[in-house]
C-alpha cells in the first residue's frame, strides 16, 4: 500500500504517457477532463444543494490537475470549471450577470484563491519531481557501484582460490597439500554463497535451495578434485529459505562434503557422496548427506570428524542455521542429517 501510494505521488502524465503525444495536447486533455469531473460533480451536488458553495468543487480539481498534469493543465482546468461555475451556478443561473452585487467581489477572491493553488501545486509537483530524479540518479549510482563490488569481490575469491591451488601444487607435504585443498573448498563455497546473495546483481533476502545448492556442488567437485574417483550427487527441493539460514545450511555442506571426500574413501577408490535437501510447507527443512565410503567399524565415531577446525565449524553453522545435527553409521558408509530444531520451526 505505502509503495502504490508513493508511486501515486510521482505520477507525471507527460513522463508516463507515450512519448509521440506532445505535452500540451496532453495538458490540455487532461485539463478538459478534470474540467468535466468538476461539473459532473457540480451537477451532482446540485440534484440535493442547488447553488451551494458556487465554488467549492472547481479547488479539487484544479489541485488533482496541477498535481499530475503540470501547471498548464491546472490553468485549463481553472479557466473551464471557474467558468462553468460563475455561469451556470451562480444566480442568475446561465449568465454572467451577478444577481447580487456583492457576487463580483466574491468571484474575484474565489478566482484568486484557485491561482493560488495552481501556482503552490506546481511548486509542490516540482519538488517532488526533483526529488524523484535525485533519488532515481542515487539508485542507478548505487547499483554501479554494487555491481563493481560484486566484480571486484569475485575477482578476489577466484584470485584467493588460484594463489591457494597454486602453493597446494609446488608444497612438497601432502598434510599441508589437504589443508590448503580444504581451505579451497572454502573459499569456493564463500563464492557460491556470494553468488546466490547478489542474484543478477541484486541483494536477495531469501535464497533458492536448489539453485544453491546446485552451484556449491559443482564447485566442491571441482575443487576437491572428484570427478575420476568420486561423484557428488544432489537430490533439492526448490526452496527458499532466508538467506541467513540457507548460507548456514550451505557452510555445513560444504564442510560435511569435504571430510567425506578427504576421509570416506581410500586412496582411489571409487563412491558417491550423495546430498539430499527436504522442505515442505507443513514440516521441519532436513539437510542430509550420505557417503557410501569405509564408514567406522562398531559406531564409533571417528577422531577426524570429531575433532579438529572442520568439526568446530560444523556445530557453529548447524546452530547458525538453528538445526539440529545428527551423525550416522549404516553399516556402510556415514550419514549426516540437519534438521531444523522444532524451535526454529515454531519461529517459521
Amino acid at each position: 500500500m505505502t509503495t502504490r501510494r508513493s508511486r501515486l505521488g510521482e505520477l507525471d502524465l507527460v513522463d508516463r504517457l507515450p512519448r509521440f503525444i506532445p505535452p500540451i495536447i496532453i495538458q490540455i486533455g487532461f485539463g478538459f477532463i478534470c474540467v468535466l469531473a468538476a461539473v459532473g460533480a457540480r451537477m451532482f451536488v446540485n440534484l440535493f444543494a442547488a447553488s451551494a458553495g458556487p465554488y467549492s468543487l472547481i479547488y479539487p480539481a484544479i489541485l488533482i490537475s496541477t498535481l499530475f498534469g503540470r501547471w498548464q493543465s491546472g490553468l485549463v482546468t481553472f479557466v473551464g470549471a471557474f467558468a462553468y461555475a460563475w455561469y451556470a451556478v451562480l444566480p442568475y443561473h446561465y449568465s454572467f450577470e451577478f444577481a447580487d452585487p456583492a457576487d463580483g467581489a466574491r468571484t474575484i477572491v474565489n478566482g484568486a484563491a484557485a491561482l493560488v493553488i495552481v501556482v503552490f501545486a506546481e511548486l509542490f509537483r516540482a519538488a517532488v519531481r526533483r526529488a524523484v530524479l535525485e533519488r532515481n540518479a542515487q539508485i542507478r549510482t548505487h547499483e554501479l557501484l554494487l555491481r563493481e563490488l560484486d566484480h571486484r569481490t569475485k575477482n578476489n575469491f577466484s584470485m584467493v582460490a588460484s594463489l591457494l591451488e597454486m602453493q597446494r601444487r609446488h608444497h612438497p607435504s601432502e598434510d599441508v597439500q589437504e589443508a590448503l585443498a580444504v581451505a579451497g573448498s572454502r573459499v569456493h563455497s564463500f563464492a557460491a554463497i556470494h553468488n546466490a546473495i547478489y542474484s543478477g546483481g541484486d541483494y536477495v533476502e531469501e535464497i533458492n535451495m536448489r539453485d544453491y545448492l546446485s552451484a556449491l556442488i559443482r564447485q566442491l567437485s571441482g575443487a576437491l578434485f572428484l570427478s575420476d574417483t568420486v561423484s557428488i550427487t544432489l537430490d533439492c527441493d526448490p526452496a527458499d529459505l532466508p538467506r541467513d539460514t540457507a548460507v548456514a545450511i550451505g557452510l555445513v555442506t560444504n564442510e560435511v562434503v569435504t571430510n567425506a571426500a578427504k576421509h570416506a574413501f581410500a586412496e582411489g577408490d571409487t563412491g558417491t557422496i550423495h546430498v539430499t535437501f527436504r522442505s515442505g510447507e507443513h514440516q521441519p527443512w532436513c539437510l542430509t548427506i550420505t557417503d557410501d565410503g569405509r564408514g567406522t567399524p562398531g559406531n564409533a565415531k571417528p577422531a577426524s570428524r570429531s575433532s579438529g577446525l572442520g568439526a568446530r565449524l560444523i556445530d557453529a553453522f548447524a546452530r547458525k542455521a538453528g538445526g539440529e545435527l545428527r551423525t550416522e553409521w549404516p553399516g556402510k558408509g556415514t550419514r549426516v542429517s540437519l534438521t531444523q530444531s522444532a524451535e526454529a520451526f515454531d519461529d517459521t
